[in-house]
């Protein structure tokens, strides 16, 4: 996959290229994504420093050696699979003071940022402030609740937002040839490159469209509730893999009828009976608060009787207006 042009109309991307440009590269840069791919976008930001030439080529000796990690001059943490450690923020901090042996930058790539304890934070911030020259921090963090303000004010903050499903389909069409598994997995992702290649490689995921439709189509009362809940349940998959396949159902089901066809991305945007354009806008709030529901409560049984009951009345209630 070439990360370097998926991020490449990002902010991040355009603001360390910018800031190579104009001389003015920080010294650190605090990046946030929740892809899991965050570390490999971390070196694009690493390539962008150090190649020589006005954007990463990929191809020159620092560029190869950056994306194997075998680059003299960019040192990776954690050292070992798992959180980072405080002797890594240690070794860091010791090797920050060694000449580079290659150029004239140094670059430290920190990824899981957020798994970082507050002491390892906090050891970290004198280099940080004041870093010895031609020294570049990167971190990389799943989110910012997790990062203390004074690693968060002592640099550049990067975000790596959620990518258009276009972006994804041409960045993962090399490797995910079959076009209508790879359409439905990034339509039911959450945006992220990760989550796109995960639901590509879930078999259960084309079982769930049919049940999702299948529910649109047939939840005519409470008594249907109740089975298709025990459908959903002896799946066996995620809750949020449904929920996310519902949601891009009645999405497209939305747009359809409000004559923006083109936009849909699973099977056209059919129409569903006793639907309007409320019960379909209803139905999708009622999956954002279970998504919120889950986060406290956890999925199960009641959750999904509570959310198809929901969409259901919801259903009901608006084919009155």
């Amino acid at each position: 996959m070439n990360f370097a042009e998926l991020i490449k109309d990002t902010g991040a991307y355009k603001t360390v290229s910018g800031d190579k440009r104009a001389g003015r590269l920080s010294h650190a840069y605090l990046v946030f994504s929740q892809d899991g791919f965050l570390k490999e976008y971390l070196k694009v930001l690493a390539k962008i420093i150090v190649c020589d030439k006005a954007e990463p080529c990929g191809q020159c000796r620092a560029c190869r050696l950056i994306d194997a990690e075998n680059y003299p001059d960019a040192v990776f943490y954690p050292k070992k699979e798992g959180a980072v450690l405080s002797e890594d923020v240690a070794d860091l901090i010791e090797k920050s003071y060694l000449k580079p042996v290659e150029g004239d930058k140094k670059i430290f790539i920190i990824s899981g940022g957020e798994t970082m304890s507050p002491s390892a934070q906090n050891k970290l911030l004198k280099t940080l402030e004041e870093p010895p020259a031609g020294v570049h921090i990167l971190i990389g963090a799943a989110n910012e609740f997790s990062v203390l303000p004074t690693v968060r004010s002592r640099a550049k903050i990067l975000r790596i937002p959620a990518f258009p499903a276009e972006k994804l389909m041409a960045a993962l069409s090399g490797e995910c040839t079959d076009g209508e598994r790879l359409k439905r997995a990034v339509s039911c992702g959450d945006g992220t490159a990760a989550r796109a290649l995960e639901l590509y490689s879930d078999e259960g995921l084309k079982r769930a469209e049919e049940l999702a439709e299948d529910m649109l189509f047939n939840m005519l009362s409470s008594r249907d509730v109740l089975k298709y809940s025990a459908l959903i349940a002896a799946e066996g998959g995620e809750l949020e893999e449904f929920l996310s396949v519902l949601e891009t159902k009645l999405r497209d089901a939305l747009l359809n009828k409000e004559g923006c066809k083109e936009l849909c991305m699973l099977g056209g945007g059919k129409e569903y009976p006793g639907f309007n354009e409320a019960s379909y806008i209803y139905a999708l709030e009622r999956i954002n608060e279970a998504r919120e529901r889950k986060k406290y409560n956890g999925g199960g049984a009641m959750l999904t009787d509570w959310l198809l009951l929901a969409i259901l009345e919801g259903k009901h209630k608006w084919q009155r207006y």
